[in-house]
């Protein structure tokens, strides 16, 4: 098994311990932040598996590229596609939605000055 350990500065006075291990293509990862003690996904690892290395306090921010050839040919691979996929739709579903929440607010405001001068 290799383990590529970082130390990630999060909310707390304390860097959390962010570890990603591999056996063959089998990929796995803890954190231990409040989330990440719970089995939910954290932003620490997150965060590494798309390659953004800010908060490692630990020296050793190269080894996110380590981690990201980890991820070839894994089900995390897929999942993560997956999930990059349902943010940037949910991103542009969460820009037309305040689009036509701002249309809507208009809409009532321009009823109301209408009413509110007759």
């Amino acid at each position: 098994m290799e383990t590529i350990t970082f130390k990630v500065q999060g909310s707390a006075a304390e860097p959390y311990i962010t570890a990603f291990s591999r056996i063959g293509t089998k990929l796995t990862a803890h954190c231990s932040c409040p989330a990440g003690k719970v089995g939910q996904l954290c932003k620490h690892r997150l965060n590494i598996l798309q390659g953004n290395a800010s908060g490692i306090v630990s020296g050793n921010a190269y080894d996110v590229q380590n981690v990201l050839l980890w991820v070839e040919g894994t089900d995390v691979e897929d999942a993560l596609r997956q999930f990059q996929k349902a943010e940037n739709e949910f991103n542009e579903a969460k820009k037309q939605f305040d689009t036509i929440k701002r249309r809507l607010a208009s809409a009532l405001v321009v009823g109301n000055k209408s009413r509110v001068s007759a």
